[in-house]
């Protein structure tokens, strides 16, 4: 009579439902990473330009550990009380922006936009001139950059030992 062998793979298929669980659990409670922002001071308080003119008026560096990154941002742009009809506000990096249109077309306005942006090695803030030939934009811009939740972890890949009879 001869000895009859148990097979592993119960105890293997166990091992790596597990080991996918706790990368899982990681991933979980590490969560997405915490927003950052991004302060764009802004360098000129009136703009002079042609009707149609897009003219930079701001710039910050990206930290390092950003540069790269896809990230969901909201752009908050208060007028002040002057109106000047059509000017849109631009926030760009990395070929990518987010347009924050009518700026200045009533007084005391708040503008809100929310977008995505790939963030480069610097973020740009650019004042679009429409049928006025100014803006009068008198304050610094903060980009909050909400980094997109993190890629699950791959699962866990238990390889057999190969049978040698």
């Amino acid at each position: 009579m001869g000895v009859a062998k148990m097979s592993n793979r119960p105890v293997r298929a166990a091992l790596a439902v597990l080991a996918t669980f706790a990368g899982l659990a990681v991933w979980l409670v590490s969560g997405p990473a915490a927003a950052q922002d991004i302060e764009i001071p802004i360098e000129q308080t009136v703009i002079e330009g042609t009707p149609g003119s897009t003219i930079q008026i701001g710039q910050a560096d990206v930290p390092a550990d950003l540069v790269g990154r896809t990230c969901d941002i909201e752009v908050v742009v208060t007028n002040q009380e002057s109106i000047h009809g059509g000017n849109n506000l631009i926030v760009a990096s990395d070929g990518s922006s987010v347009t924050v249109e009518g700026i200045e077309d009533e007084a005391g306005e708040v503008s809100t936009v929310a977008g995505t942006i790939t963030l480069g090695e610097t973020v740009t803030v650019s004042v679009y001139l429409a049928v006025d030939t100014i803006s009068s934009l008198g304050s610094n811009l903060e980009v909050t950059c909400a980094p997109l939740p993190p890629t699950p972890p791959a699962p866990t890949v238990v390889t057999r030992p190969q049978y040698t009879g």
